[in-house]
């Protein structure tokens, strides 16, 4: 995380999320975030997530 501030809710447990905080989420890991404050992150997908469109020829 850059700026800003959340909660993550990784497959029951709660965590607050400030700049300098990196996490990782499971694929198929259920979870959710609440927004405590706007903020900016980096996301990286392994593989890459497929956004519609386009990674099609």
């Amino acid at each position: 995380m850059i700026s800003g501030s959340a909660e993550l809710t990784l497959e029951g447990q709660t965590v607050q999320l400030e700049p300098g905080d990196s996490w990782v989420v499971p694929a198929g890991a259920e979870h959710d975030y609440r927004i405590l404050e706007t903020f900016t992150a980096v996301e990286a997908t392994a593989p890459p997530a497929r956004a519609h469109g386009r990674d099609e020829e």
